[in-house]
Order: C-alpha cells, then sequence, then structure tokens
C-alpha cells in the first residue's frame, strides 16, 4: 500500500507542546518519561514551512514549540581555546561566539546547527561559562580565544541574526 493512502485523512497536528523551560506536555499533562522526552528532544526539527515538528526515521508531526527549538546543556572547553556545546538534540558543535546574544530575562542564547537555529543557555551551561566570564569598564565579556565576546541584549533573542554583539 502507498504510504499517502495510509496517511489520507489524518492530521499531522498534535497537543504536544514544550515549554520554554524544556518541559514537555500531552494534553496539558505532563510528559515525565525521561527516555521518551529525551527522545523528542532529539527529534525536534523545523519544517519546511518553518513550522517545528516530531521527526524520527519514521513519521513526523507537528507540535508546539514555546521559546528556542534548542537547549545547550553543556560546554567543553578545549586545548585550543575553543568552546563545544552539547545541545538538547544529543548534537555536539563548536559554538559560534558571533551568535552569542541575552533576553531581556537575562538567558543567554547562541545559533546552532545547519540551520542556525537559536538554542538557549541552561543553568547548567551558563555556570560553565563562569570561567570565561570578565567585566572591564565596557560591561561583562566572555573570554574565547584571545577574544572579548560582548553578548548584545536583544529583544528577541528568538529572531534569527538576532545577535549584535561584537568582539574586542
Amino acid at each position: 500500500m502507498d504510504p499517502a493512502q495510509l496517511l489520507q485523512g489524518r492530521s499531522r497536528e498534535t497537543t504536544i507542546r514544550r515549554d520554554a523551560q524544556g518541559r514537555w506536555f500531552h494534553d496539558e499533562q505532563p510528559l515525565e518519561h525521561p527516555s521518551l522526552t529525551r527522545a523528542f528532544d532529539r527529534w525536534v526539527e523545523q519544517a519546511e514551512d518553518g513550522r517545528y515538528c516530531l521527526k524520527n526515521d519514521i513519521n513526523w508531526a507537528y507540535i508546539t514549540l514555546e521559546g528556542a527549538p534548542y537547549f545547550v546543556r553543556s560546554l567543553r572547553l578545549e586545548p585550543d581555546g575553543r568552546v563545544l556545546v552539547q545541545l538538547s538534540n544529543d548534537a555536539q558543535e563548536p559554538l559560534r561566539p558571533e551568535t552569542l546574544r541575552l533576553g531581556h530575562d537575562g538567558a543567554l542564547y547562541c545559533d546552532v546547527g545547519a540551520q542556525r537555529l537559536p538554542a538557549r543557555f541552561d543553568r547548567h551551561a551558563a555556570l560553565q561559562l563562569e570561567p570565561l566570564l570578565g567585566e572591564d569598564e565596557r560591561g561583562v565579556y566572555v573570554e574565547l580565544q584571545g577574544a572579548r565576546v560582548r553578548p548584545a541584549v536583544v529583544e528577541d533573542p528568538l529572531a534569527r541574526g538576532a545577535a549584535s554583539g561584537g568582539r574586542s
């Protein structure tokens, strides 16, 4: 049977939701099984129409996503000074310092992945930045590979191209 026929008349809409703190819900009931929520974190993708969905090797379905699509869960400082970020989808990649920015609530964000989607630093990852933080007459900075990166406070940290901080 043709897979398109199997899905005919079925919706890809769901009541699955993730809040801005990364908690998953279905029909407003919290999903707390660690394996399920970890799988959902790994399956978050942006669909061709710009909406977010859960997508695995078998199927996909739209979800409601509040806040950033990804979270930075931890950091690793490399001997050469680069910082690798471990993401909520289990991906690991170098931090792009030029994308660092702060929301008005003080949360730190960066862009990740090939699509350069926003990721919010969770508390653990933000605390891991402490050895790289400094302050001078111009304000707070993050010392990365010998440069002082000054994350700008932006109106919408989830917007593409929202970073406008600089290196000094």
